[in-house]
């Protein structure tokens, strides 16, 4: 299981950055390790004295200073007394600075209970049959109820679905609530070793993010992968952004 989630999950490493509403701050400990946080009280001070009430893109006090990426991200840079920071120094450091995006690291953390079953049927784009009767529903995404049946992103996901996970065998893990009102599962679907449905399909427009408490595990990488879809305008934000 461990393999399946560090590998289906190289989506999710903008998972602490995916915050649409918020931005990160990450910087060097006194040992080079890097720290990230999205509030400004763990800063150390030498960096929190960079910030003001609407700090700029960039910024620089002696060896230490920050820049802003086109995310709203602050990364922040110290150097030693031996490397002056020099404008061509500061371009390095940055073009060698940490991506949290590209961090395999920065995971979710899945109830470890896992269902391993055959998918017998695409029912929808946000659910699925199994082979031995259970109905499985996406948790944390869903198919907007202002396109119907009828529309064409409907029959591309459809189609998209059948072609990746219909007749195949996948895993299934459960966040806090594993049932919906009806008696669904609500999962979360793997496929191999590299494929999250669930976040697939968001982000290839055949899904927008759903809130659902208590289920908030990779809601924040929902919410980066949608912003993607939006802007691009697949699937079904070509056709709702028509409307």
């Amino acid at each position: 299981m461990k393999k399946i989630i560090q590998s289906a999950l190289v989506l999710a490493a903008a998972f602490y950055a995916a915050n649409l509403w918020a931005v990160i701050y990450i910087w060097p400990d006194e040992k080079g390790a890097i720290e990230i946080a999205d509030q400004t009280n763990r800063l150390p001070k030498e960096f929190m004295a960079l910030l003001g009430e609407n700090p700029p893109d960039k910024k620089q006090q002696g060896n230490a200073g920050y820049w802003r990426d086109e995310r709203g991200n602050f990364h922040f840079f110290r150097l030693t007394a031996s490397e002056p920071a020099t404008p061509k120094k500061i371009e390095q450091v940055r073009k060698n600075s940490y991506d949290p995006e590209k961090d395999e690291l920065l995971r979710g953390k899945p109830n470890p209970e896992v269902l391993t079953a055959t998918v017998d049927k695409i029912l929808a784009p946000d659910m699925i049959l199994l082979s031995n009767g259970d109905k499985v529903r996406y948790t944390g995404i869903a198919w907007p109820a202002e396109l119907s049946r009828e529309s064409a992103s409907f029959k591309a996901a459809m189609e998209y679905e059948r072609s990746l996970i219909e007749g195949k065998t996948v895993k299934i893990l459960f966040d806090r609530k594993k049932r919906d009102k009806d008696g669904n599962f609500l999962g979360q679907v793997f496929y191999g070793t590299n494929v999250y449905v669930n976040a697939d399909l968001v982000f290839k427009g055949f899904a927008q993010q759903k809130i659902e408490p208590p289920n908030y595990e990779y809601l924040k990488l929902y919410r980066k992968l949608e912003d993607h879809a939006r802007k691009n305008q697949l699937g079904i934000w070509k056709e709702l952004q028509a409307k």
